[in-house]
């Protein structure tokens, strides 16, 4: 649980430092074109730190994911199962409902094929 708050709390410090940076240039009283230079040189200073912190994180991440696709398709699997054995059981009823039906009807059909013989 500490190392979730830990991940959290880095991403949004460096969502906030990125955040600041990125509009104290913006708002910084220079031309347009010398703020474009100064991001652009901003940007290629910091890519392959940033490269390398993202590459560095990539693994874990995927193998979070791949954690959780997992419960999900193990969570999936337990609810289609459920679903299975309720069709299956509704299904049984139905057919035990339908003979039942079934065989009413034909007893009228003979009772009414006796009075007519009569």
């Amino acid at each position: 649980m500490c190392n979730r708050n830990a991940e959290t709390g880095l991403a949004a410090f460096l969502l906030g430092a990125v955040t600041g940076i990125a509009l104290g240039v913006l708002f910084a009283p220079a031309k347009g074109e010398t703020t474009r230079r100064k991001l652009k040189r901003w940007a290629e200073e910091n890519y392959e730190e940033q490269k390398d912190f993202v590459l560095e994180h990539a693994d874990g991440i995927k193998e979070k994911v791949k954690i959780h696709a997992e419960q999900a398709r193990e969570k999936f699997a337990e609810h289609v199962d459920a679903a299975r054995e309720k069709i299956a059981e509704g299904k049984e009823k139905a057919v035990k409902e339908w003979n039942k039906r079934k065989e009413e009807i034909a007893a009228k059909f003979r009772k009414e094929e006796e009075k007519e013989e009569k």
